[in-house]
């Protein structure tokens, strides 16, 4: 995200110089023409209004950056990640009967973040469940995980947590 704002910044400048040269040539080759009622030359509005349109591509080519680092700063979901592509996948674990508050975040554009509550049937190796669920998370680009396993019928003692019947998934979108 840094690198390609410090690109477009880069380029913006280029452009940017490009076009206060360009003024300049016309103001300095042409003052002599094109006199207002005071005999001011109407060339020396090109400087003021390159400057008002360089101004406008500046805003526009940072909007999408400034787009992408709210997004992160706000914890929200990445855009190729499907909630619900995720919960069925981790529900597709064998012994797993439930997932639910799923959440998926990116810390930057290489770093992403999951975790999720998994309810497993009674018996259940809640070890190789854990394993198979960091697996599907490094699927989905996931490199740091948080998984809790839940005995089917478990409660949790979370505010935001409920019996699988009653779960939720938050998408931070």
């Amino acid at each position: 995200l840094a690198l390609r704002a410090a690109m477009v910044h880069v380029i913006g400048d280029i452009v940017q110089s490009v076009g206060v040269c360009v003024a300049a040539a016309l103001i300095w080759a042409f003052s002599d023409r094109w006199l207002d009622a005071s005999g001011v030359s109407y060339w020396y509005r090109v400087d003021p209004v390159c400057t008002y349109l360089f101004s406008l591509l500046v805003l526009y080519s940072s909007y999408g950056t400034m787009s992408e680092a709210v997004h992160l700063l706000m914890a929200g979901v990445p855009s190729d990640i499907n909630i619900s592509e995720v919960r069925s996948r981790l529900k597709a674990i064998p012994c797993v009967v439930g997932a639910h508050d799923v959440h998926v975040w990116a810390l930057s554009a290489s770093k992403r973040n999951m975790w999720a509550h998994l309810t497993v049937s009674a018996g259940a190796d809640s070890a190789s469940v854990l394993h198979a669920a960091q697996r599907a998370a490094a699927d989905f680009g996931c490199d740091h995980t948080c998984f809790q396993v839940e005995s089917e019928g478990h409660i949790c003692h979370a505010l935001h947590c409920g019996p699988p019947d009653v779960a939720h998934d938050h998408s931070h979108a």
